[in-house]
């Protein structure tokens, strides 16, 4: 596959949010739930892609802030023949929980491993002894399975993004993978 998985640099910024909102167009469209593709550009760039640029400033300023100071989260990219195919952002909330993120796979490299790979890079970031908490849209099953093959487990509560689509809440779920007691 050639791929590597290293640390996001400012410089990926523009790479991590087309990656983002490639992949939140192949994948969260619901007619069931009312969410549109349509819609969903309009939330990433704007009716006139207006919005990009600060996405693409607000990634890189949290990157920034990540490698300035350690501790609060961490960026992954997912790099394969040149291009950034992937990325995953662990990060702690204020209060301690710790959170997957964001962890996205371009349509086209799907099914190859490579969600596997940056899922255990997220994880071995937060340590395997730290319960890791994530949100996951409630209609999409192919993540659902994805997290539960890993040890995520429903929670039973909801998620509290309450990310609007045209005035849509996209329903999330809670999911857990619990941390291993150290031997002892």
């Amino acid at each position: 596959m050639g791929l590597r998985i290293r640390l996001a640099a400012p410089a990926d910024a523009a790479a991590i949010c087309a990656v983002q909102a490639r992949t939140w167009l192949a994948t969260y469209p619901s007619e069931e739930h009312g969410i549109t593709r349509e819609g969903l550009r309009r939330h990433l760039e704007g009716e006139d892609g207006e919005r990009i640029a600060d996405r693409i400033t607000r990634t890189r300023k949290r990157i920034e802030a990540r490698v300035t100071e350690p501790g609060g989260g961490c960026d992954f990219v997912a790099v394969q023949a040149g291009e950034i195919v992937g990325f995953t952002a662990p990060f702690v909330e204020e209060g301690g929980r710790r959170r997957v993120g964001a962890l996205y796979v371009l349509p086209a490299v799907q099914g190859t491993g490579l969600g596997h790979r940056l899922l255990e890079r997220n994880l071995a970031w937060h340590g395997e002894d730290q319960d890791v908490y994530l949100t996951v849209a409630a209609y999409n099953e192919r993540a659902k399975r994805f997290y539960a093959r890993h040890g995520f487990v429903f929670t039973g509560e909801q998620g509290q993004d309450e990310l609007a689509i045209d005035g849509v809440v996209m329903p999330e779920l809670e999911m857990v993978r619990r941390g291993i007691a150290p031997a002892g």
